[in-house]
């Protein structure tokens, strides 16, 4: 496998680190201003589902996920192909905005962060792992202590949005099962519909 193969996950990389340098550089004017805020979302704000993925917190936020996505991403763009991908990555992105949103309405709490797509995208390899019963246990440890770790470090550390994980994990995985890898017959039987 190779970079070439993960276009998508390698502009997503760049787009979030530069927009978090563009945020800290204006002194989180960009995050105010596309963060999931419920609020903001029941004023007409909808695009925040779709942009609050794209804000971080801190360096270290940012940088975590994005070696998770690169680790899982290149290797879902491969099997899923581009395109495929992109409607994982975005129904695990609109999946945790809209869990985050729904559980953050009393609180008006802001939610940032692309950990509910990236669960979408480690979700999807836990789907390759049923699709591809060959490589079963190997898809299945691969992303299982990841979900588990985020899941129970948001158990854990305040102000994060558990719920955007697993709204993010539902979305990709669901969006996953319904798609079939286009490289699978590479890495091994796909398992047939029923």
């Amino acid at each position: 496998m190779r970079l070439g193969n993960a276009p998508l996950t390698i502009a997503l990389i760049v787009i979030n680190i530069v927009l978090y340098a563009a945020d800290f550089f204006t002194g989180g004017k960009l995050a105010d201003r596309y963060e999931m805020l419920p609020a903001a979302v029941q004023q007409g704000e909808w695009w925040r589902f779709l942009t609050y993925g794209f804000m971080h917190g801190s360096w270290p936020h940012v940088l975590i996920n994005m070696y998770a996505l690169f680790q899982a991403g290149a290797f879902v763009e491969y099997c899923y192909g581009t395109p495929r991908y992109a409607i994982i990555y975005l129904a695990g992105l609109i999946g945790g905005g809209v869990a985050a949103y729904l559980t953050t309405i009393a609180t008006g709490e802001p939610t940032v962060g692309a950990s509910g797509a990236i669960m979408g995208v480690f979700a999807a390899i836990v789907v390759l792992g049923f699709k591809l019963p060959r490589l079963r246990n190997e898809l299945l440890r691969a992303a299982g202590f990841p979900i588990l770790l985020t899941l129970g470090s948001g158990l854990v550390i305040p102000h994060v949005s558990n719920w955007g994980h697993v709204g993010g994990l539902l979305g990709g995985g669901a969006m996953s099962a319904l798609l079939n890898p286009v490289r699978g017959r590479e890495l091994g039987p796909i398992e047939p519909e029923t």
